[in-house]
């Protein structure tokens, strides 16, 4: 049996942002194009509604934020593991983007998980003034610019892992049958939806972010199970 520690402290950082992030995400609002014509004011005024009246608008977002920053973390150990003989740089990458995406994603989640209710509360008095609304889009725009850099990093990190492994020595069928594939199509997608449309401005208004954040979150948990495999690492360094 293997002791080391680490494998088993990354699967339980990585699980834990699994279960925040879909935990924060199944109660999150929709903020699509049924909030109105992106962009526009009424889209923003009905947004902040949405904002004024969610239940504990604040622990949804901790939530949301907490998972990609346990996913950077946990994502050491996995790195560790694909890590091969001889193998420099694709793992390096992984882990400098995702740890940059998380950064980013957590400036972003605070932006709009206790930021934004302080403005949409001015938003929705009676009688709010433009510059109430200007002020709360402006922080919008801001969550939906930032979250778009933010997952094109936490992409390239998934697809740099995937890579990784392919170029390993770890021939387990877990890893070439269902990490590596999912990896690639996680991770490169976020690119592809941006450049054809459906990520624009950003993925958090786009139809396509919940099952793109669903399938995203069940990559890590197959990352999990590939750390957790009894057999040793086949880094021989």
């Amino acid at each position: 049996m293997n002791r080391d520690p680490l494998p088993w402290a990354c699967a339980a950082l990585l699980t834990g942002g699994v279960l925040a992030f879909l935990w924060g995400g199944a109660q999150h609002p929709l903020t699509d194009s049924s909030l109105g014509q992106l962009g526009s004011p009424d889209y923003f005024r009905e947004f902040a509604r949405h904002v004024a009246n969610q239940a504990g608008w604040q622990r949804i977002h901790a939530g949301i934020l907490a998972g990609p920053v346990l996913w950077a973390l946990g994502s050491v150990g996995l790195a560790r593991r694909l890590r091969g003989e001889g193998e420099v740089g694709w793992s390096e990458l992984a882990l400098m983007a995702l740890g940059t995406g998380a950064a980013l994603w957590a400036v972003v989640f605070v932006l709009d998980g206790f930021v934004a209710p302080l403005q949409a509360a001015a938003v929705v008095e009676p009688g709010s003034s433009v510059d109430a609304v200007n002020a709360f889009r402006t922080n919008q725009e801001i969550v939906i610019r930032l979250g778009l850099v933010s997952w094109l990093l936490i992409g390239t990190g998934i697809a740099s892992l995937s890579i990784a492994a392919w170029s390993s020595r770890e021939q387990a069928r877990l890893v070439r049958v269902a990490l590596v594939p999912a990896g690639l199509a996680v991770g490169t997608w976020p690119i592809v939806a941006f450049v054809a449309g459906p990520f624009r401005p950003g993925p958090f208004t786009s139809v396509l972010w919940t099952p793109t954040a669903i399938l995203t979150a069940i990559w890590f948990l197959i990352a999990v199970a590939v750390l957790l495999r009894r057999e040793a690492p086949l880094d021989t360094r």
